[in-house]
């Protein structure tokens, strides 16, 4: 995944900062987006379920498992996880509503492994990486937002610029969220009891298929 210009741009422009024209020249401006946009866009995409950052992946079974008293299959994880959301055996057909549910499908992630009770397992997650091209409009502004926030200071020196570009970065993010709701099957992830959280490792939205 590279760094998108565009949203560069329109981070820069609510500064009112000079554009760029690519991430390696040798600007401030284009430094300072190239160490921030990663992050910024990492961490949006770890926030809330994206239809358009949603991937599936049939998971490598590992040879050795470290945990057998406690689960009875060790999986390695994709490398662009985001955020592991559901898990189902292979061939399953009820994505996504995910109809199949039960104590075989609690999972725990820990030092890149997955570890569960599935057999041919496949896991539903948000990515960690997405191109520009794939994102929606509304997600956009929000990355921008969020990015303008990170390059106040370096930027401009400015907190209270800082501070006023997180107000918009959270308006931007709600909406962006709201609209990707509405594009997207409502999906139970109410499900999890209680010892099946706790066993999923602290991962926000693991769970349940």
């Amino acid at each position: 995944m590279g760094v998108s210009i565009t949203t560069c741009n329109l981070a820069l422009g609510e500064l009112r900062a000079p554009p760029i024209a690519d991430i390696s020249e040798d600007t401030i401006e284009a430094r300072e987006c190239a160490r921030y946009y990663p992050q910024v866009l990492r961490i949006l995409l770890e926030r809330h379920d994206w239809s358009f950052a949603n991937r599936r992946a049939t998971l490598a079974q590992l040879a050795t498992n470290d945990r057998p008293n406690e689960w009875s299959l060790a999986y390695a994880m994709p490398t662009d996880v985001a955020k592991p959301l559901r898990l189902a055996p292979a061939g399953f057909s009820a994505w996504p509503s995910c109809d199949w549910t039960g104590p075989a499908s609690q999972f725990l992630i820990e030092n890149g492994t997955l570890y569960t009770n599935v057999t041919d397992a496949v896991l539903e997650y948000s990515a960690a990486t997405v191109d520009d091209g794939a994102m929606t409009g509304l997600f956009v502004d929000a990355l921008a937002f969020a990015l303008a926030a990170r390059l106040a200071v370096p930027l401009r020196d400015s907190p209270t610029t800082k501070g006023q570009m997180l107000q918009q970065a959270e308006i931007a993010f709600q909406r962006a969220v709201a609209e990707d709701r509405n594009r997207q099957p409502q999906r139970d992830t109410e499900s999890v009891d209680e010892v099946g959280a706790a066993r999923m490792g602290g991962w926000p939205g693991a769970g349940y298929c």
